[in-house]
């Protein structure tokens, strides 16, 4: 299996500009102004008043004026304790090891602006603030202002409920940062508070926030934490041939499903992730040989992190994987074979020939593909059984249950939609 490598970051340093976290460490506070070790400090992302805790500026601070202003780019130690949270809890947060939970510094709020303190008193604006602890700082949400200096007439994203229309001049809340990998320019774009899909470029906005905005991925990616290969469906590692055959450490993937499978050799079961659309349209992937295309193809999940996208949680239970790695009979199939038996009324449907929905139809064509090569098998077991029902369900029920007048497909055809998938690339600052 060859693997497209304009799709997959690989670099070094293009993974640190994606924001993969390191862990919180936890100190009690004490109370000095600066410092120059990243532990219990906070890092400044712009110049800093101190202020007391009613949010008023100080003349002095500990005995001096000068100590009053904290210059762009110094640390400066903080008052309390960095703890865990309920993930998206809180305006200002730090994202833990896993690259999804979170952990936050307390702050204090005055007047709908947020405050660090930094002991004896004193307490800086936590827009200020880029790092703690060395960490990344995130912001739940930012408002920028629009300056488009290419047009100044008003246009339209998003599509749906989604859709908002922005113009210069105007201020904006967003929540979330993406870069299409639909559009080969990797365009950087902010995605609108409360919105699913309503993006707009980056370049058009002057104050950029100061904190880091969490990757905004319609599908579950991966990082691999280590140069590694693929696996089948009873978790047997894949013959790879060809320079592009496996995965580099750093590669970011999406997936689709968590799920144990059974280690027939190893007589354990282990969790693997299946990867997103092996089996149908290969969106993600290039250079596909004949005989590689159209299965189901795994990761171990001891091979990669979290990094993006809804947070998948493992299907099946290690009981489970181990019943199901039999080989299904023919009542086991019974389901699987009236999925099947609908082709032909799949195929009749209208939004089967309209060519709008194409890419439904060949993932629809991909999945039956597979189905009937399972179902015809005498060596496939229950587990591929169930999950290739399930896939060609959802890919059915998706087809035909797909609705859109043409103005609607005129706006999704011109815009970011959720029918693209979205990979963030982030940096510091942005």
């Amino acid at each position: 299996m060859k693997l497209n490598k304009k799709l997959i970051i690989t670099t070094t340093a293009a993974i640190l500009a994606l924001g993969v976290s390191v862990p919180v460490i936890e100190h009690s506070a004490t109370s000095a102004l600066a410092a120059t070790s990243s532990t219990n400090t906070m890092q400044l992302a712009h110049g800093a008043y101190v202020y007391n805790k009613n949010g008023k500026r100080l003349k002095k601070y500990r005995g001096s004026r000068y100590k009053t202003h904290l210059r762009k780019g110094a640390n400066v130690q903080y008052a309390g304790t960095v703890e865990s949270i309920k993930r998206d809890s809180k305006q200002y947060y730090l994202l833990n090891d896993d690259n999804y939970n979170q952990s936050w510094l307390p702050y204090r709020k005055v007047k709908g602006k947020y405050y660090y303190s930094i002991g004896h008193g004193g307490y800086i604006n936590a827009a200020n603030v880029s790092k703690i602890n060395g960490q990344p700082l995130y912001v739940a949400n930012a408002t920028v202002k629009i300056t488009n200096t290419r047009s100044t007439k008003p246009y339209t994203v998003g599509t749906g409920k989604d859709t908002r229309t922005i113009k210069n001049g105007e201020s904006v809340k967003i929540d979330g940062i993406t870069s299409a990998i639909s559009d080969p320019t990797n365009i950087l774009k902010y995605k609108i508070s409360g919105t699913t899909d309503a993006l707009f470029q980056a370049s058009i906005v002057t104050n950029k926030p100061r904190q880091r905005l969490r990757a905004y991925t319609n599908y579950t990616y991966v990082t691999f934490k280590k140069h590694a290969g693929t696996y089948d469906s009873h978790g047997i590692a894949q013959k790879v041939t060809g320079p592009r055959s496996t995965f580099l450490k750093n590669d970011l993937y999406p997936v689709e499903d968590e799920v144990y499978l059974w280690v027939a050799n190893e007589n354990k079961a282990e969790l693997f992730y299946l990867l997103k659309d092996s089996w149908g349209t290969p969106r993600f992937f290039a250079n596909y040989a004949g005989n590689d295309f159209g299965g189901l193809i795994y990761i171990k999940a001891t091979d990669v992190t979290y990094y993006s996208g809804p947070y998948l949680v493992p299907t099946n239970t290690t009981e489970q994987a181990k019943t199901d790695a039999a080989v299904a009979t023919k009542v086991d199939k019974q389901e699987l074979q009236k999925l099947i038996d609908q082709e032909k009324t799949v195929k009749a449907n209208a939004n089967y020939t309209n060519s709008f929905y194409d890419s439904y139809a060949f993932q629809y064509d991909a999945a039956l593909k597979l189905a009937k090569n399972i179902n015809q098998s005498t060596t496939s077991t229950i587990f591929e059984v169930k999950t290739v029902s399930s896939i060609l369900n959802k890919a059915q029920t998706v087809l035909l249950n797909m609705t859109i007048d043409q103005e609607e497909s005129d706006k999704i055809l011109n815009t970011t939609s959720p029918y693209f998938d979205s990979l963030s690339i982030p940096t510091d600052g942005e």
